[in-house]
C-alpha cells in the first residue's frame, strides 16, 4: 500500500506547510498590533486562544484547497496512475493557489494597521483609481518588508513542494492489486468525510462562520484568529448579493435633509453621522437594571385569541394591566436579526438584507454600548448556536460583554436545530442574572426566545389548549415567562428593574386583508417595573422597535447620544412608523396603512382601521406622497449610514 501512504504524505505535508505559513502571518499580524491588547488582563490566555481559533481557521482554508487533489489522487489510485504528471500537476496548483493565499494574508497585515479591519471586498472600489493606488503602495516604503517577506515565502514553499513531491516519487511504488483494494477505498472514503468535516469547521448545525472567531471583548484579539482568505471570500460573496433599495424613491442627499429635519437637526458634516443628536437628562440618572426579553414571532394579534373560552397568553395580557402599553407597535422587519438591530441598536431593517451577518461586523450606538459606558454589566442570552445569523460576533463588538448560547447548556435540553426551549431558557437566565446582580453595577440583560418558531416542541401540558399546535406553543411561551416573572419577583433586585417585553418580530394570524401582512410587523411593546407608579398606561400612537432604545433612556433618566432612526414615545409624536418585510416597506399612521412592493412595483394606501381592502391610493394621492416620502428617506439614510460607517459616533 505505499502507493496509497505516499498520497496521503504528498497532500498532508502540503498541508501542514501552509498551516504553518499561515500561523506566522497571524503571528506577524499579532506582533504588530500590540497596542490593541495593552489593557487586556488576561492577555496570554486570550492570545492563546485567538492563535487556536486562528488554526482552526486556517485548517479550514486549507481544507478547501486539499480537496481536488485528494479527491483526484484517490481516484488515479483506482487505476494506478499516480505518477510523476500528477505529482507535477498538483504541485503548480498548489503553488499558484497557496500564492494568492499568501499575498491576501501578506496584505492584509498593513491593510489591517491601517483600517483596523481585515481585507474586503472593499479594496474593489479602488478599481477605477488603480494607478493611484499602485502608485501609492509602492510608494510607501514600509510595506516592501512585507513584499519581500511574501516573495521569500512563495519561493521556499514552492522549492519544497517540488522537493518533496520528487523525493516521494523515488520511493519504491508498487501497483494496488486484488484485496488491497477493500484497503484503499475504505481510506479514501474516510479521507473524503475527514475533508468535508475540515471545510465545515464543526459538527453542528451550520458551517463555520467568522464569528466563531469571536470569543471576547477585545476587538483586535477576536479578529486575529479569522484567516484573511477566509474572511475575503466571504465578504465578496456577501457583498455580491443583491438587495431590494428605494434609490428610485429618493436620493441620498434628499433623504438625510428629509430625516435631519424630522430630527430637528442642522446638516452635519460628512465625516459625521447624519443623524447623531445628544439627548440630556432632565433629571438625576435612575441606576435601574434592565431586562429586555425579545419573544419569538409575537404579534399582536395573539393577545386577543381565545382557545376553549380562554385567552392563550393570559400571563402577557394581566401584565399589560399594569404596565405602560404601547398597542400601535411595529417590528422594524420579519426576521429576528432585525428585530434586534432595531429593538437595541435603533436602525430600521433593510429589507431582504441580514446586516449582522456582514463578514465586516458594522459598529452600532444603541442599549448595550451605551449603558456599558455608563458601568453596567452587559449579558446576551439565546437559545441557539453562538454563531447563528453572526449573532456572537456582532454583540460582542456591540456592547455585550457576556454572552450565553447552545454551547453553555447541557446538551440534554436541546430541543430541536433552534437549541433549548422557553422554560429552561428563562431560568438558565434567571440564575445568572442573579449571579451578577449582587455586585455594585446595575445589568443589562436581554433574552431572546424561540419556541414560537417551527418545528413546535409542545410539552403535553399545553396540548388540551387548543387543537392547534401554533396555538399551544404560545401558551407554553406565555407560561413560560409567567414563571420567569414568578421566580424574578422573589429576588432582591426586582423592584428596581424595568423589564421590556416585545415581539422579535410577529406571525401570521387569521386571515390576512393585505398582500404585506400586517401581523407579520403588529407586535406588542410591554414596560413594566414595579418603582413606577403611574401605571397602566396605554400609548397608541405609532411607534417601533428602533424607538426602544430613546426610550429606556429616558425612563432612566440618562444623557446619550441618540444615533439611532428612534425616538422617546414619551415624548415625542410620530406621524407615521414605517417598517418592511423583505420585499416591501411599510407605512402606518392611525388611520391608513401604506405599502410599496419592490417586485410588482405597485404601491397601494388602505384604511386599515376599517379592515377595508379598497386601494385608495389615487383618492388619497398626497397622503400616499407624504408616507412614501416618509418612510424612503429613513431607508436611504440607514443605508447611507451603513455604507460609510457612520452608525457609530466616534468619540
Amino acid at each position: 500500500m505505499k502507493k496509497i501512504k505516499i498520497s496521503i504524505l504528498y497532500v498532508l505535508s502540503i498541508h501542514i506547510m501552509a498551516l504553518i505559513i499561515m500561523s506566522l502571518q497571524r503571528t506577524l499580524l499579532l506582533l504588530t498590533n500590540l497596542q490593541h491588547i495593552e489593557s487586556v488582563t488576561s492577555k496570554a490566555s486570550w492570545i492563546f486562544s485567538a492563535l487556536i481559533r486562528g488554526i482552526w481557521f486556517d485548517n479550514v482554508t486549507a481544507c478547501y484547497i486539499s480537496a481536488l487533489p485528494l479527491v483526484v489522487i484517490c481516484i488515479l489510485g483506482l487505476f494506478n496512475k499516480v505518477n510523476k504528471i500528477a505529482f507535477n500537476s498538483f504541485n503548480v496548483y498548489y503553488i499558484l493557489i497557496y500564492t494568492v493565499v499568501f499575498a491576501i494574508g501578506f496584505a492584509d497585515i498593513p491593510y489591517f494597521a491601517y483600517f483596523f479591519k481585515h481585507l474586503n471586498s472593499s479594496i474593489f472600489n479602488w478599481n477605477e483609481e488603480s494607478s493611484t493606488t499602485a502608485k501609492m503602495i509602492f510608494e510607501e516604503t514600509s510595506y516592501y518588508i512585507y513584499m519581500g517577506v511574501f516573495l521569500l515565502v512563495v519561493i521556499v514553499f514552492g522549492y519544497l513542494v517540488f522537493k518533496l513531491s520528487n523525493r516521494l516519487l523515488k520511493l519504491q511504488q508498487e501497483n494496488i492489486k486484488g484485496k488491497e483494494y477493500f484497503i484503499y477505498i475504505p481510506t479514501c472514503i474516510v479521507l473524503a468525510i475527514l475533508c468535508i468535516l475540515g471545510i465545515r469547521g464543526r459538527f453542528g448545525y451550520n458551517p463555520i462562520k467568522t464569528s466563531q472567531a469571536y470569543f471576547c471583548n477585545n476587538s483586535f484579539l477576536n479578529q486575529l484568529g479569522i484567516n484573511p482568505s477566509f474572511y475575503f471570500l466571504r465578504d465578496v460573496i456577501e457583498s455580491s448579493k443583491t438587495h431590494h433599495s428605494i434609490d428610485n424613491v429618493i436620493s441620498e442627499k434628499d433623504a438625510i435633509s428629509y430625516t435631519q429635519k424630522f430630527f430637528g437637526l442642522y446638516p452635519a458634516d460628512e465625516q459625521k453621522s447624519p443623524i447623531a443628536r445628544y439627548i440630556k437628562a432632565e433629571s438625576t440618572a435612575k441606576d435601574m437594571n434592565v431586562v429586555v426579553i425579545l419573544m419569538e414571532s409575537m404579534s399582536a394579534d395573539l393577545l386577543k385569541v381565545t382557545e376553549n373560552g380562554k385567552e392563550i397568553t393570559p400571563f402577557l395580557n394581566q401584565l399589560i394591566k399594569k404596565s405602560y402599553y404601547f398597542d400601535h407597535f411595529y417590528s422594524a422587519g420579519t426576521h429576528t436579526n432585525h428585530g434586534i438591530l432595531a429593538t437595541l441598536y435603533g436602525l430600521p431593517a433593510l429589507f431582504d438584507k441580514n446586516m449582522m451577518k456582514n463578514v465586516t461586523i458594522p459598529l452600532c450606538q444603541g442599549l448595550p454600548n451605551t449603558l456599558q459606558e455608563q458601568n453596567y454589566k452587559t449579558m446576551f442570552f439565546m437559545p441557539h448556536e453562538s454563531q447563528y445569523d453572526n449573532m456572537n460576533a456582532f454583540l460582542l463588538e456591540n456592547g455585550f460583554e457576556e454572552i450565553y448560547s447552545q454551547e453553555n447548556y447541557p446538551p440534554k435540553m436541546l430541543k430541536n436545530s433552534f437549541g433549548v426551549a422557553d422554560d429552561f431558557l428563562l431560568s438558565y437566565s434567571l440564575n445568572k442574572i442573579n449571579e451578577k446582580a449582587p455586585t455594585s453595577s446595575p445589568f443589562f440583560a436581554t433574552i431572546l426566545t424561540v419556541s414560537n418558531h417551527p418545528p413546535y416542541i409542545i410539552p403535553a401540558k399545553f396540548e388540551n389548549v387548543s387543537t392547534k399546535p401554533e396555538f399551544q406553543i404560545v401558551a407554553f411561551a406565555d407560561d413560560a415567562i409567567r414563571q420567569f416573572f414568578a421566580d424574578a419577583e422573589k429576588q432582591s433586585w426586582f423592584k428596581n428593574t424595568i423589564f421590556v417585553l416585545l415581539g422579535d418580530h410577529g406571525k401570521i394570524v387569521g386571515t390576512q386583508t393585505y398582500e404585506m401582512p400586517l401581523s407579520l410587523n403588529h407586535i406588542p411593546l410591554i414596560i413594566y417595573s414595579p418603582a413606577f407608579t403611574d401605571m397602566p398606561t396605554t400609548v397608541s400612537s405609532p411607534g417601533g422597535q428602533v424607538d426602544v432604545f430613546p426610550t429606556i433612556m429616558g425612563l432612566l433618566d440618562r444623557s446619550y447620544m441618540n444615533n439611532t432612526f428612534g425616538v422617546d414615545m414619551f415624548k415625542t409624536k410620530r406621524p407615521y412608523m414605517f417598517f418592511s418585510s423583505d420585499n416591501a416597506l411599510g407605512c402606518i399612521d392611525e388611520k391608513y396603512f401604506y405599502t410599496y412592493n419592490f417586485k410588482s412595483k405597485i404601491d397601494g394606501l388602505y384604511e386599515y382601521s376599517e379592515n377595508s381592502s379598497d386601494n385608495i391610493l389615487s383618492q388619497f394621492k398626497q397622503k400616499a406622497d407624504s408616507m412614501n416620502l416618509y418612510s424612503a428617506a429613513m431607508f436611504q439614510t440607514a443605508n447611507y449610514m451603513l455604507k460609510h460607517e457612520l452608525t457609530r459616533v466616534k468619540k
